[in-house]
């Protein structure tokens, strides 16, 4: 029987709980420590579907101002 250690544990980083598009459960994907910033990418622990860093957009919200603005 494996013994897993957290240091194993360690070597990957969570998101917080998301919706994958593509089996449409709420999961916290997940990559690998030292993923390229470039090529690296989101996985889901469900299906294996992959979101590259490169295609989220991700916007700052700031209190109180509109994207008019």
């Amino acid at each position: 029987m494996a013994v897993m250690t957290k240091t194993a544990k360690a070597e990957r980083v969570y998101s917080h709980p998301t919706m994958c598009l593509h089996c449409h459960l709420i999961v916290e994907m997940f990559y690998e420590r030292g993923a390229d910033p470039v090529k690296g990418s989101w996985e889901c622990p469900r299906c294996g579907h992959k979101y590259l860093f490169s295609h989220w957009k991700i916007k700052k919200q700031v209190r109180g101002k509109t994207e008019a603005a």
